[in-house]
């Protein structure tokens, strides 16, 4: 997992290797405020933000590209194809201009055009990352018993000017090498040993024997602090003193291969490793644990939503999560949290009732008439009813969309099989019909009669439900590839609203209303109309934008 702080310390953005997007979280309370959604399954490798925190931009060496968003909007603004495997990134002082080291060459891109400024060769082999200072990057290297720091500005191509040489100790080891060239101030591992030498002085400011398996080593930005990772879990935190590096505290990380990062301000650092992320303040004292612990869940970008017959609930639940929560559509106010203690797959709602599906079963829930209590909190015991269904093992956590007439379920998979969308009775739990259609994501029309599955490639296969009486069989009918039955889809609004490719909102008129931020834009199979209400699903998040429009 890639993890990299805004340079205002208030936002972390992590890069999960599960699903391949870019989280930009909240850096006090971990709390996910939207992602970057890359249009292709992407491995990022590094991150960094431009330095007046607008920009992101990511790199992966696995697809060969760099790829910048703005922030604000979450809107692409380039992507750049690459030719190797990039070592570090640096942007300008203005933002404009990404240097990226590729080994021995350091090229140059304009990073809201895409286009290419320059290439340099560098000399010798470079340690660390490079960084800026002023109208050039720059770079270190290390000869026996010196280290060279070198600069290049941002769109030459002319060989790289040498700056100074400063002395390091004898027999240094570039293993586990960092440099912050702010301080002259070099930390790397020595015979097992940590150290950090002052390169201006020419003095030792820390030789630690205590640490076992030292790997990963880094400073704060300025210097206030010095961390080490180690193969066992650990880190340990050094605070600068007259008399050089003093322990400050010492962390045991929840994950493998932990890779600590120190805040630009240099109040709290963040640990990553996995799925898992860990928030840590400097402030606390030896001994404190770690502040706030966050598990990424592999299935986080899927989010389940729908809306009341009346339009006045709307449930909202992470798919595989085991919660759900009900909001009033016009005040936006939670009125009731389930801890439902099931996977949750599918999800339906009326004025009365609520329907969870999940784990092979279906749960009803009954929801209080009249104005209740905001965020009342129920359970598994509260339920009024359960049904097992028919092969439930068959079944296992797949993408289950319920009739609004609450009589068939519908169960939609990727999987390699002869059935990818399966219909059941709700009542009995009873599989009624199975067919082949290449989708994976079910759904019902309004009045019911018709199902859809949707593809990933944004295909909508249309079946009807015909059951013959007599024989008591019920079988799917296909109907063709549509966007717009007759029977209508949630995701359409009856007033004569709709939503352009574009992500603007227009009325029946044709009338600019309201520009959906691009982390808005969900499928629209999972958007949702009630009169002048749009419900959107917040990418990445169980969460629901609510927005209510003129009439």
């Amino acid at each position: 997992m890639a993890s990299k702080w805004s340079p205002c310390s208030r936002f972390i953005a992590v890069a999960r290797d599960l699903f391949n997007e870019i989280a930009i979280l909240d850096a006090l309370t971990l709390e996910q405020l939207h992602t970057m959604d890359p249009c292709q399954k992407i491995v990022w490798t590094d991150l960094i933000f431009s330095p007046d925190g607008h920009l992101l931009t990511g790199y992966s060496y696995s697809e060969d590209c760099i790829v910048s968003w703005d922030l604000q909007t979450g809107g692409l603004i380039s992507n750049i194809s690459t030719v190797g495997q990039g070592d570090s990134m640096s942007y300008s002082g203005c933002g404009t201009v990404l240097g990226v080291l590729f080994r021995n060459t350091i090229m140059t891109y304009n990073t809201i055009s895409g286009t290419h400024i320059s290439s340099c060769s560098v000399p010798k082999y470079v340690v660390g990352n490079i960084w800026t200072y002023g109208e050039c990057f720059q770079f270190a290297t290390v000869d026996s018993g010196s280290i060279t720091i070198w600069k290049v500005s941002f769109t030459s191509s002319h060989a790289p000017t040498e700056i100074s040489s400063l002395p390091i100790p004898d027999n240094f080891s570039s293993s586990g090498f960092a440099f912050l060239p702010t301080h002259s101030q070099l930390a790397f591992v020595l015979q097992g040993r940590v150290l950090v030498w002052d390169a201006q002085h020419q003095k030792t400011l820390l030789d630690s024997e205590d640490v076992k398996d030292p790997t990963i080593l880094s400073f704060s930005p300025d210097g206030c602090f010095f961390i080490c990772g180690t193969r066992g879990q650990e880190f340990y935190l050094w605070k600068e003193s007259p008399d050089g590096y003093l322990l400050h505290q010492k962390f045991v990380s929840s994950t493998r291969w932990v890779d600590p990062v120190v805040s630009p301000n240099g109040e709290s650092i963040i640990s990553s490793g996995g799925p898992m992320l860990q928030l840590w303040h400097t402030k606390n004292s030896t001994t404190s644990p770690p502040d706030i612990s966050i598990q990424a869940s592999q299935h986080a970008e899927d989010t389940l939503l729908e809306l009341s017959s009346d339009g006045s609930l709307v449930a909202v639940a992470g798919w595989l999560s085991n919660t759900v929560t009900v909001l009033d559509v016009r005040s936006g106010n939670p009125l009731l949290v389930i801890d439902t203690n099931t996977k949750i797959c599918g999800v339906r709602i009326t004025e009365s009732t609520i329907i969870i599906v999940g784990d092979g079963k279906i749960i009803t829930w009954n929801l209080s008439a009249g104005d209740g209590v905001l965020n009342v909190r129920r359970n598994i015991g509260d339920s009024i009813q359960t049904t097992i269904f028919e092969h439930s093992e068959d079944i296992g956590n797949l993408h289950a969309s319920i009739s609004p007439d609450l009589n068939y379920i519908a169960f939609g998979s990727t999987r390699s099989s002869e059935e990818d969308l399966c219909l059941y009775d709700i009542h009995t739990g009873k599989k009624l019909a199975g067919t082949k259609t290449g989708g994976w994501l079910p759904g019902f029309t309004l009045v019911g009669h018709e199902v859809w599955c949707t593809a990933e490639t944004g295909r909508v296969d249309r079946w009807t439900i015909v059951k013959d009486n007599e024989s008591n069989f019920t079988r799917l009918e296909f109907l063709g590839e549509s966007e717009k039955p007759l029977s209508g889809f949630p995701w359409h609004s009856s007033c004569g609203y709709q939503v352009t490719d574009d992500g603007w909102i227009l009325n029946s008129n044709g009338k600019q209303l309201f520009w959906l931020p691009h982390h808005w834009r969900s499928e629209k199979a999972k958007r949702r109309w009630s009169g002048k209400f749009l419900v959107v699903p917040q990418s990445g998040l169980p969460e629901a934008i609510i927005l209510e429009l003129e009439v």
